[in-house]
């Protein structure tokens, strides 16, 4: 750690743990002060014994069956469930100083050996406790014991080291928590009152020394509910942390110097990393990959500039508050046998209210990530960031029409969102311009809007039947093309899909080749125990396609107006409906 963030971490310590602990709770653990927590809401009391549905990570919330599941020793973890404590959330006086907190308590055991977990807060839905760092390694069992009835036990996985990183909505994924050493926060724009806790200093730059809140980075040794490791520096975790897909210098990994469980890792922002409003961000310890997070990054200023033009003015709309919206996306879709199908949909609302505080840092959901970077999201199928808002439905007619090439088709049409079908043969949507018009309704006018699909690259490697080793990474080539590539791999836990991750990677269509890096596939699950053949299915996924710049259109009633396609061009597995994919 260099000496300014040194000093800044010690001078803090103590009555900066409000800025932590209560600046960040929620649902996983952490959300600003002003969010609610979700839980809160009045629940009855339930007179059966405490259920557990599964243990998190308190920053990374992935869900167990993933590969970067299992929680660290001395980092924060949360349990969810019912029954678990009292209707209404109840937090310790003192975070994580006694093993009780309203009659609830935590038991963790790993072989022989029992440790009782000191509590954060406690409710009818989650519990968030610390994992002590005297905590065995290996296969454990978590038990939680309300009002003296014991939960179900459930298994989780104990290990060393897996950092969660902590986000502003307490999902594990979008924007991460990143400060810079006055701890003002990193945001997509900049704030008029800039400097210092719980103000708003716009994107990183190059060269900036910044803060990345997590837990999990490893045990201490010694008491650490008394303070035992506060401000420890960890310096032989083999860490990396990757920003848009570049290694960043890390020059402090360890405990915070204000609160328990609480590890910061500092690092300054490459020279040759991408910019945007949703940079991939994200820690790697050896096999073990944090939750997938984006930050913001700019040069000479701290507004950054999106990705995707269509939102070029979103950031500042958001500020202003309710922002009317409209998004028209056309899509070339593999179909079940390797058959296609070409869809439309159109999505018409207004953003009423934003979750407090989440507005300086709205562009970096809703932009893309540059091209030649890529990023996991821990589902299979919700790929795609939302911001905690709360939206209405616009009415733009029920007249649209949709040509092309091919000729044109009308679609009837809804307030709000709605999907239809364009040929079910999959042989409307060729390369070439099309035209989406509307004749406008309630709330939204008249409009047109316009773009190009490009001819369709073809994919040379991986081909079907293939199995890849994650910890290799994976090179895709192809010929032709225009504009950017998107490749998906998805993997899944089990033949059943319910539960999985999911890698999206953008890369310029030009150079034909792109490799995605082994960090990326060892955060999607590779099941040991999958027996399968090629033709028989498997829990992979691969899905490649090209897409295009997204377009804005305007119209009356509308602030943000972004018209995009995507067409795929080949694919293998899960998500393709044909074909065999493979990870190992």
């Amino acid at each position: 750690m260099n000496n300014h963030i040194q000093s800044v971490v010690l001078q803090n310590r103590g009555k900066d743990e409000t800025l932590v602990y209560h600046l960040f709770p929620g649902p996983g653990l952490f959300r600003l002060s002003s969010f609610l927590f979700l839980a809160a809401a009045a629940i009855p009391m339930l007179s059966a014994a405490p259920t557990i549905s599964s243990v998190v990570n308190g920053a990374s919330n992935i869900v167990p069956g993933l590969p970067n599941a299992p929680v660290a020793q001395g980092s924060i973890f949360v349990i969810y469930g019912s029954g678990l404590g009292p209707a209404n959330i109840s937090y310790a006086p003192a975070a994580f100083q006694s093993t009780s907190l309203s009659g609830t308590s935590v038991a963790v055991t790993v072989g022989t050996t029992t440790v009782n977990a000191p509590m954060y807060y406690t409710s009818a839905s989650q519990v968030a406790a610390l994992l002590p760092s005297n905590t065995p390694t290996g296969s454990a069992t978590f038990t939680v014991t309300y009002n003296n009835q014991t939960s179900n036990p459930v298994g989780h996985t104990v290990v060393a080291s897996n950092v969660g990183i902590f986000t502003i909505d307490s999902s594990g994924q979008g924007p991460g928590v990143v400060m810079y050493p006055d701890y003002s926060l990193v945001t997509a724009a900049k704030a008029t009152v800039c400097g210092g806790p719980n103000t708003y200093c716009g994107a990183a730059n190059p060269g900036d020394t910044l803060i990345l809140w997590a837990t999990g980075l490893g045990p201490v040794s010694g008491n650490e509910t008394s303070g035992a490791g506060l401000g420890q520096n960890m310096p032989n975790i083999p860490l990396t942390v990757w920003l848009g897909g570049v290694q960043a210098p890390v020059v402090y990994q360890g405990r915070s110097g204000c609160c328990i469980g609480e590890d910061q890792i500092v690092f300054t922002v490459p020279n040759n990393v991408p910019t945007g409003c949703a940079v991939p961000l994200l820690v790697q310890i050896g096999n073990e990959i944090s939750n997938n997070t984006v930050m913001p990054v700019a040069i000479g200023s701290r507004n950054c500039a999106l990705t995707n033009p269509a939102y070029a003015n979103a950031e500042q709309l958001a500020l202003n508050g309710p922002l009317p919206y409209g998004i028209i996306s056309l899509g070339h879709y593999l179909a079940s046998g390797g058959t296609y199908q070409d869809q439309v949909q159109f999505q018409f609302g207004k953003i009423l209210t934003y979750g407090p505080g989440t507005q300086p840092f709205f562009a970096s959901w809703v932009d893309d990530q540059p091209p030649g970077t890529c990023i996991v999201y821990n589902s299979l199928n919700n790929v795609g960031l939302v911001p905690p808002i709360g939206t209405a439905n616009l009415d733009a007619g029920s007249s649209f029409t949709v040509k092309g090439p091919k000729g044109s088709v009308p679609v009837t049409g809804n307030p709000g969102q709605f999907n239809a079908t364009l040929d079910a043969a999959g042989k409307f949507l060729v390369p070439g311009a099309y035209t989406i018009t509307g004749t406008g309704g309630a709330d939204i006018g008249p409009f047109s809007a316009t773009t190009t699909i490009p001819s369709l690259p073809t994919l040379v490697s991986p081909v079907n039947n293939t199995t890849v080793t994650r910890s290799n990474g994976m090179t895709v080539t192809w010929t032709g093309g225009s504009g950017n590539v998107q490749i998906m791999v998805a993997g899944a836990t089990d033949n059943t899909y319910s539960n999985g991750a999911t890698a999206v990677c953008i890369a310029p269509a030009g150079p034909g080749t792109f490799t995605i890096p082994p960090y990326v596939l060892l955060a999607l699950p590779a099941p040991a125990n999958f027996v399968g053949a090629p033709g028989a299915g498997s829990p992979g996924g691969f899905v490649f396609s090209s897409i295009t710049t997204e377009v804005p259109f305007t119209a009356t009633g509308l602030s943000v107006g972004n018209l995009w396609t995507l067409a795929n061009a080949a694919g293998f597995g899960y998500g393709a409906g044909t074909g065999y994919f493979a990870l190992k």
